[in-house]
């Protein structure tokens, strides 16, 4: 695992599985309410994907996560292809 550097969100964790699989994505987690996959490639109403959730996630705490995701695009690729060693 590890964590996503290109920014950082208060009170999420954000990381990158070594062995995860193309599309790249990152996951990011609310810690017992909820995480998602944010498929930051995708355009920023189709980047996040739900994998679980004990508590809905706030639209407006989404929506921001794909705003900043969208804006260090480049960021996170370069952190995925380090990873994933491409």
């Amino acid at each position: 695992m590890a964590v996503v550097s290109a920014f950082q969100v208060p009170g999420l964790k954000m990381w990158f599985w070594s062995f995860d699989h193309e599309p790249p994505h990152f996951h990011a987690k609310r810690e017992a309410q909820w995480e998602v996959k944010v498929h930051f490639l995708r355009a920023p109403g189709a980047m996040i994907e739900p994998v679980w959730a004990d508590k809905k996630p706030q639209s407006r705490l989404l929506k921001e996560l794909a705003q900043l995701a969208e804006a260090h695009r480049l960021e996170l690729l370069v952190e995925w292809e380090e990873i994933h060693g491409n």
